[in-house]
């Protein structure tokens, strides 16, 4: 029993600070989201086409820098302190150049996707606008995960909860004053939705950088081996899959946000409130992810297979209480919780229904991330690539597209038949994991 309490508080120490540096992360989306939808409908329905347009560009390069956890926590607790600084070299060189690339991609090619996406002139102008702004921010995406990624594997997690914060904080301000015009400001709206997001990334990591080389007493990342920002291929090669898996599922959300394009604005705007409120849910399941990926493999170095199921066990119980508390309040206030978005009541009430659906495939979602969590210390990423790409986009999109187009319900469910087929996915792609662990 006391052996229980000893993991149980391991777990937590790292778990609690993981959870409000994601919350707090994932709340600027959520800020841009409330802001932009209390500013304008069609804006709001421009930032959620744009957001789905970037975030798997957006979740690829951070799902690339998960490689980095494992092979930092083994080294840092195998007493081998010198070579992070190697494998973070590496990161930096590998964030540098994907993150350009990512630019380029966002800039050249989504603006294409966006005219076959839309036919409303000003969704389109407004959404391209928005992507042409926040494109250059790509590469600070990359390196502040990066950083976040070091100091959660040194057991330091209360440093990214502070650059969290004061992102945060930063990007509220920035945002009502570039949105609405504030402080002698041009009245930007989306824009300045784009331009508040694209600083605050970039000061993140000018803190990290100053606090790292400057402040810290024991400094993690103490020098950038030139070589190695070039042969960055083991951290890619680890990172890969895990980027595709992770832009995988949030792609999924993306094509459903494409796919219920044509049902209008007020489907799109109904699909940015329920993505964000149930992204909001899914950033402890990430952090759970993350906490799994570090306890696993440093009870792998220390204790063996008999130390990994200790904390499997804890950390399933875990998130089995915190999905019981999420299916709850979703259920009881599912139609209060979209006026805090917007103040439209058709859209509204068309994100309180999906809201219900969404409410129970949280089971399911919690126990893929922990054992690609549990994956992920194993080195072993390309089973949950292949395990995402299968259960998603091989059962999630087409089963969904029948429910909604096809199926003897589809006038009655309409874009919901897509919510029910994520649910089916999701399903289907914790059991492969589970098997796969």
């Amino acid at each position: 029993m006391f052996k229980r309490f000893v993991v149980l508080k391991e777990v937590l120490h790292l778990l609690f600070p993981m959870v409000l540096t994601m919350t707090l992360e994932l709340s600027i989306s959520v800020v841009d989201t409330i802001m932009i939808g209390h500013y304008s409908a069609l804006h709001l329905a421009a930032v959620g086409l744009a957001s789905s347009l970037w975030l798997p560009v957006g979740c690829f390069l951070i799902g690339v820098t998960f490689g980095l956890t494992p092979l930092v926590t083994r080294h840092l607790h195998g007493r081998q302190p010198k070579l992070v600084n190697l494998y973070m070299s590496q990161a930096v060189g590998l964030s540098v150049v994907l993150g350009i690339l990512a630019s380029l991609l966002v800039v050249f090619v989504l603006p294409l996707l966006v005219n076959m996406m839309t036919s409303d002139p000003m969704t389109r102008e407004v959404t391209i606008s928005y992507l042409y702004i926040f494109a250059p921010a790509l590469p600070m995406l990359a390196l502040m995960t990066v950083y976040k990624n070091l100091f959660e594997s040194a057991g330091r997690p209360g440093i990214p909860l502070f650059v969290a914060s004061i992102g945060l904080v930063l990007n509220v301000l920035f945002n009502y004053v570039l949105i609405y015009g504030k402080l002698g400001f041009p009245e930007l709206g989306a824009k300045g939705a784009a331009l508040a997001s694209a600083l605050s990334l970039y000061l993140a990591v000018l803190m990290f950088f100053v606090y790292d080389r400057f402040l810290n007493k024991t400094p993690l990342f103490t020098r950038l081996v030139w070589r190695y920002t070039r042969k960055f291929w083991i951290l890619l090669n680890v990172g890969a899959p895990a980027g595709f898996a992770f832009a995988f599922e949030v792609g999924l959300f993306s094509s459903m946000t494409w796919l219920i394009a044509s049902f209008g604005n007020i489907a799109l705007g109904g699909g940015q409130i329920v993505m964000s409120y149930t992204s909001f849910l899914f950033t402890p399941m990430m952090a759970m992810s993350a906490v799994t990926a570090i306890v696993v493999a440093k009870a792998m170095s220390k204790e063996g297979t008999e130390g990994v199921k200790k904390r499997l066990r804890v950390i399933v119980w875990l998130g089995l209480s915190y999905v019981l508390v999420c299916f709850s309040i979703t259920q009881l206030f599912h139609g209060q919780i979209p006026f805090t978005y917007t103040s439209d009541q058709e859209v509204a009430a068309l994100a309180a229904s999906i809201l219900l659906i969404s409410s129970c495939y949280q089971l399911p979602d919690m126990l893929q991330t922990v054992f690609t969590g549990a994956l992920r210390a194993f080195r072993d990423t390309r089973s949950s690539m292949i395990a995402f790409g299968v259960s998603l986009f091989g059962l999630s999109m087409p089963f969904g597209f029948w429910l909604s187009h096809y199926s003897p319900w589809a006038q009655s469910l309409s874009l919901r038949g897509f919510y029910i087929g994520l649910g089916a996915g999701l399903i289907l792609l914790a059991v492969i994991l589970y098997v796969r662990f």
